[in-house]
């Protein structure tokens, strides 16, 4: 709340028992300065997706139904094609079944039973060293977590919260990585 320069207050009543919270935080609206991109019978209101990560088929990975959902939304607002699960062993699953054939995985680094480092570890262990490409998701402040997960077998890292623009920047840098590696 802090950090998007909000205010939370509780609204008493007259016994002075809590009647109700109220929560206010404040969003900048950038303005765009590329042109945007529309599809074919769409209102000029309604721009596409980026199209750099359109089609990018990501598993997202988080425990915490608020982290996951807004996630979810920010890397479709991105373009790509997310499926998120709840768990690491979801996450493993999902990657083992035939059917999906995800380029990257998005883990939180601090999830239960199995944490992100752990589903790192097993993915690099059963699948290619480069694919898919692994960005963890964390709100740990600790110094060594870019290490930790480079040797880990991990591509990148995002820190909560998880903003739009960073997010992207983070995208395109792994990708680009990835393609110079190719």
């Amino acid at each position: 709340m802090q950090m998007m320069q909000g205010n939370i207050w509780i609204s008493l009543n007259p016994l002075g028992f809590a009647q109700g919270m109220t929560l206010v935080l404040w969003f900048q609206i950038r303005p765009s300065y590329g042109r945007a991109i529309f599809a074919p019978g769409t209102s000029s209101e309604q721009p596409n997706s980026n199209s750099q990560f359109r089609g990018l088929s990501v598993i997202l990975a988080d425990d915490d139904h608020v982290n996951r959902t807004v996630t979810k939304k920010l890397l479709e607002k991105l373009g790509c094609e997310v499926t998120a699960v709840s768990s690491g062993f979801e996450c493993l699953s999902a990657l083992s079944s035939a059917e999906n054939s995800f380029m990257l995985v998005v883990l939180d680094l601090q999830m239960p039973e199995m944490d992100g480092f752990e589903v790192a570890t097993r993915i690099r262990k059963f699948r290619s060293c480069n694919w898919p490409l692994i960005i963890a998701v964390t709100a740990s402040a600790e110094d060594n977590v870019w290490e930790r997960c480079l040797q880990m077998g991990m591509n990148g890292v995002i820190r909560k919260p998880v903003l739009l623009q960073a997010m992207e920047d983070e995208l395109r840098r792994v990708l680009q990585r990835a393609g110079e590696g190719l």
